[in-house]
């Protein structure tokens, strides 16, 4: 009995540890391989579960894909020959889903409306886009209010923009994105929590976020949804920047004590200078021309300064939305800003333009709004390259000026030392010779007379 007992006991352990292995294997993530388990990317993506592999063997694949699923994994097979085109309609990959690994492809032939993007992350967390190629495009890759996506290696070209990002709070530009990522053949530069740094010269688009002490200088950027981006940042400054061909050139956000200098802004399809919710900054000495929707947008931004800069033929030089009261001019005589739209006469002088006499200054202030003013319009362009120069050329000059009487005094002072350890040696000498003859005189060898 005791027998037959042990050996039921045995047939059930066997049974439910063939049972326990079935389940664990079924359970486990399958690789799914297109076309060989389903003809179409999307198809593959619609029967897949999450933490499942999706593998695309080379080919090129007319279609738009959307992933919906999280914890999903598609993988190329190589990205110079797995291709999806999107044929230039809509998004050719959109992801509104966490935790999704995208790699190896060539994303190509998006349309051309507003957001019609290579690639498209919507809304989602962790995402891993790595090793792609994106051309042809609208749009490259667009972050919208999306948070810790890592892009690697990208490569984002002959796109109308390549790179962009937006979001409704700070978590929003929170990335993780290196400079392995290119656009245009140049390295994106996206900071966060950074500050004392100053982003290389070659670089093709720049994101500082929740930094402090950040300088841009001499920098050429195009064709990306913003060139520069700062966002919940202090003290960040741009000088000698020159942004094109971009949708938005420079936007400040959540940003106070920056400033943006001696640049040139122009022919961006969109806006030249964005400053939202944002104080303190200045903006002067730059050119900003033939942007097609405004050269300055500022939403509930106040108390923030612009001078010297030439605005000109914007198709609206300044968009506001929301509350917004700044200052336009240096007070006089040192002027406002050169406004292109601005017919005005140059027949007074003074404060309050009531003297007899010109001094470059309108008569006329250029009223934005109510709360926006330029009571010391220019009557020509401010000449933001050649005052520029002036100053650094003062600088060279007062720079060398220092120089120079530093080393005059350190000449100065050596030849006093000099001068010291001369006369210390002489009165050495003749104590040494006094001394001497004093000796002399004691042992009877004086000078015979």
């Amino acid at each position: 009995m005791r027998k037959l007992d042990f050996l039921t006991a045995l047939f059930l352990i066997s049974v439910l540890t063939n049972a326990f292995n079935i389940q664990l294997t079924s359970a486990n993530p399958e690789t799914i391989i297109v076309p060989d388990t389903y003809l179409s990317i999307q198809e593959a993506i619609n029967h897949a579960k999450p933490g499942e592999t999706i593998y695309v063997k080379a080919g090129v694949y007319f279609e738009h894909i959307v992933i919906g699923i999280n914890n999903l994994k598609i993988v190329g097979e190589d990205k110079s020959t797995t291709i999806i085109d999107g044929q230039r309609t809509g998004t050719v990959v959109y992801i509104k889903a966490n935790n999704t690994v995208f790699g190896n492809f060539t994303i190509k032939n998006s349309g051309f409306n507003f957001t019609d993007s290579g690639i498209y992350i919507d809304h989602s967390l962790k995402a891993n886009i790595s090793s792609n190629n994106i051309l042809d495009s609208n749009l490259g890759i667009y972050l919208n209010d999306s948070s810790n996506i890592v892009l690697r290696n990208n490569n984002m070209s002959t796109n109308r923009y390549n790179f962009g990002v937006y979001g409704d709070n700070l978590e929003g530009y929170i990335q993780d994105i290196d400079a392995s990522n290119l656009v245009g053949g140049k390295p994106i530069i996206y900071w966060v929590n950074q500050t004392n740094k100053q982003p290389p010269t070659d670089a093709g688009y720049i994101a500082i976020v929740n930094s402090t002490s950040i300088t841009l200088r001499g920098l050429t950027l195009s064709r990306n949804w913003q060139a520069v981006l700062f966002a919940y940042s202090t003290n960040l400054n741009i000088r000698n920047v020159t942004g094109t061909r971009n949708m938005d050139c420079i936007w400040l956000l959540n940003c106070s004590g920056c400033s943006v200098m001696d640049s040139t802004i122009s022919d961006n399809s969109w806006g030249g200078i964005a400053l939202v919710d944002s104080s303190a900054c200045s903006v002067y000495g730059n050119n900003v021309t033939n942007n097609i929707g405004y050269g300055v947008f500022l939403s509930n931004a106040s108390d923030n300064l612009f001078y010297h800069n030439n605005f000109i033929n914007n198709t609206q030089q300044v968009l506001l939305f929301g509350f917004n009261s700044n200052h336009w001019d240096c007070d006089y005589p040192s002027g406002g800003n050169f406004w292109s739209n601005h017919k005005g006469t140059d027949e007074k002088r003074g404060d309050s333009q009531n003297q007899t006499g010109s001094d470059g200054i309108c008569d006329t202030p250029f009223i934005i709004d109510p709360n926006n003013t330029d009571h010391y319009p220019l009557m020509t362009p401010w000449n933001c390259q050649s005052k520029s120069a002036t100053a650094d050329l003062i600088l060279c000059i007062t720079i060398g000026i220092i120089i120079l009487l530093i080393t005059s005094c350190i000449i100065l002072y050596l030849v006093k030392i000099r001068k010291q350890l001369s006369s210390i040696q002489s009165l050495k000498l003749t104590t040494y010779k006094r001394d001497y003859f004093l000796f002399s005189l004691e042992k009877g060898e004086g000078v015979a007379e």
